[in-house]
């Protein structure tokens, strides 16, 4: 290899690591320039990055400028562009209704071990009771997995018994 080649394969690791490291925070935005009813102000991950196998929350303040009386949470996670998961979840389970003014939505879940880490994508949409979206937001955020000394195999099949039994 002469020293040309050694040096461009160093400088483009250095940017790869680089590039890397820059993508585990996140980057909450609004999906559009729309004027909703509803404004998401932020998207809060705890902890950040997110690990495989651990508690993840997500919390989502916000101002409503109508009032709504109820709808629909719709929350779409795509790793690498592709879509992995969708939930809906009722909006008035997930804080007091009628709302209007400052609110605060909150949802935790415990990753399985085993969930591959990535750069994943968070779309977060409300919906009123007819369907129609009142607020659109994503977040983008970084899955890692739990260190070797932390997950074991002995974990994973803790948490999916079903697993060792197949």
């Amino acid at each position: 290899m002469t020293s040309m080649n050694l040096v461009t394969l160093i400088l483009g690791a250095v940017l790869l690591a680089a590039g890397a490291a820059s993508a585990v925070g996140s980057d909450f935005r609004p999906c559009d320039s729309k004027n909703y009813p509803v404004t998401i102000k932020d998207v809060v991950i705890d902890p950040e990055p997110v690990v495989s196998g651990d508690l993840v929350t997500f919390t989502i303040p916000a101002y409503a400028s109508e009032e709504l009386k109820g709808g629909t949470v719709v929350v779409t996670v795509s790793l690498y562009g592709f879509k992995v998961h969708t939930e809906r979840d009722d909006l008035c389970g997930k804080t007091e209704c009628p709302i209007k003014g400052d609110f605060s939505l909150s949802s935790s879940q415990a990753l399985p071990v085993f969930t591959p880490p990535g750069q994943y994508k968070l779309k977060f949409q409300v919906l009123d009771l007819n369907g129609k979206e009142q607020a659109c937001a994503s977040v983008g955020f970084a899955i890692v997995w739990k260190s070797s000394r932390d997950a074991t195999v002995a974990d994973m099949i803790e948490e999916h018994p079903s697993v060792a039994s197949a």
